[in-house]
């Protein structure tokens, strides 16, 4: 499941930081004008994108953090998804993408997490 969560990621990702990236007006809806803090975000998406997929090769070899590595991008992901809903409010519908995420990031890990495939 973890792996799941992580093709969500790039999937989601990939669509929005192209779209970001070339200017679609669509993305000033959601996000707000071009200014240097929506391409800084458009960073931060960028390098969660790259990590997710190389989670994902990571896991396809059987790399022996890959689950740890996981676990602490999506705690990442979790903490600053959630800081929207409280900060933006859950109208904003970048928001409620974020919340879907996060229930998709929080499945993943109850269902490591109950499979013990966490090592201690």
């Amino acid at each position: 499941m973890l792996i799941a969560a992580l093709i969500l990621n790039t999937a989601i990702l990939a669509p929005v930081i192209w779209a970001l990236s070339t200017g679609s007006p669509y993305m000033d809806a959601a996000f707000g004008p071009e200014t240097d803090a929506r391409r800084i975000l458009t960073c931060v998406y960028g390098a969660i994108a790259v990590v997710s997929a190389a989670l994902i090769a990571l896991h396809s070899v059987g790399h022996p953090w890959a689950i740890q590595m996981t676990l602490a991008l999506f705690g990442v992901q979790v903490s600053y998804k959630l800081a929207t809903v409280w900060v933006v409010g859950s109208s904003n519908p970048v928001v409620m993408t974020n919340v879907l995420v996060i229930v998709v990031q929080i499945a993943a890990v109850l269902v490591t997490l109950r499979a013990g495939l966490l090592a201690a």
